[in-house]
């Protein structure tokens, strides 16, 4: 093979190895495996049970355990003694009387007015009765009925703390129930947004993953393009070197067959000299049996090389 005209560079080692590493390169974009893209599970966030409200308890007073001695009249007994003394003068005023209507009547000191007066101190006596009782009885009626009004007022107090602390209680629990379902709404969509962006990043990485394996892929199809212009490249200055040889082994066959020529003419020059008289004198030359071979020429050359190329193509 003649001098490579490309300066020391081996196209046919070049052409080798640019196929090697592309074929290298696609086994390993072949076996490829993509990054599987994997759901993240999250667990929701449980609303915190509210303590159960305890209402106060609301007792009912009643009259037979109440002290009625602070809703009692202190000066009931001065009342009751003054009513009974007024009554007592008004009987001693009624005996005063009577003696002097029996003095009057010359009957002092008889039955009759001994009569009368037993009547007068028994009617003063039932009246003291009553006043007397009458009195304690309103005394101690009005006593009941302000221990009955301060017990009413006393439960209708406990109803409505009762009530106003089971208000406060359920706005409270209620408060609280919206704070901690606001509370577990907000983790779980934290807790949705990190799966959320967990899954994209995955997913990101798999087509990137992807995208570098088609990278790849494409570099080692270039890098085989690549190997295989340079293959081509070889066999063009291969099969131009082989012609440049066949036009060179063409033109020295030409000058050695101008030669040959020329050395029969030389050499047979007396024979043809002679060749002329003898015709002249009738006498015939020598006959001799000769073979001739014939040597290829330039376009014979051509047309082999033709053929070799078209053959090895």
């Amino acid at each position: 093979m003649a001098g490579s005209p490309t300066g020391g560079f081996n196209v046919n080692q070049a052409a080798a190895g640019g196929l090697q590493q592309a074929m290298q390169g696609t086994q390993a974009a072949m076996g490829y495996q993509p990054m599987q893209v994997v759901g993240t599970d999250y667990t929701a966030s449980q609303a915190e049970k509210q303590a159960k409200l305890m209402a106060d308890q609301v007792q009912a007073g009643q009259i037979a355990s109440t002290d009625l001695s602070a809703y009692t009249n202190p000066y009931e007994t001065q009342v009751v003694d003054q009513s009974l003394a007024d009554l007592e003068r008004s009987r001693l005023m009624q005996q005063n009387q009577l003696g002097a209507q029996a003095s009057a009547a010359g009957a002092f000191g008889g039955s009759r007015q001994g009569i009368a007066e037993a009547e007068t101190n028994r009617a003063f006596a039932d009246q003291a009765a009553r006043t007397a009782s009458g009195l304690r009885q309103t005394g101690f009626q009005n006593a009941q009925q302000l221990a009955g009004q301060d017990i009413g007022y006393n439960m209708q107090s406990g109803l409505a703390n009762q009530g106003a602390n089971l208000q406060a209680g359920t706005t409270n629990a209620q408060l609280g129930q919206q704070i901690n379902l606001a509370n577990q709404a907000a983790l779980n969509q934290q807790r949705q947004f990190g799966a959320t962006q967990a899954m994209e990043a995955q997913r990101l990485n798999q087509g990137a993953g992807l995208q570098g394996a088609q990278l790849n892929m494409n570099a080692s199809n270039q890098m085989g393009g690549l190997g295989q212009q340079a293959f081509n490249t070889g066999q063009s200055i291969q099969q131009s070197q082989a012609q440049q040889g066949l036009m060179q082994q063409g033109l020295q066959q030409a000058l050695i067959d101008a030669a040959r020529g020329q050395y029969a003419g030389y050499t047979g020059a007396p024979m043809a000299s002679l060749s002329a008289p003898l015709a002249a004198l009738g006498a015939t030359p020598n006959q001799s049996t000769t073979t001739q071979s014939k040597n290829p020429g330039l376009f014979d050359y051509l047309s082999l090389g033709a053929t070799t190329v078209g053959a090895r193509g």
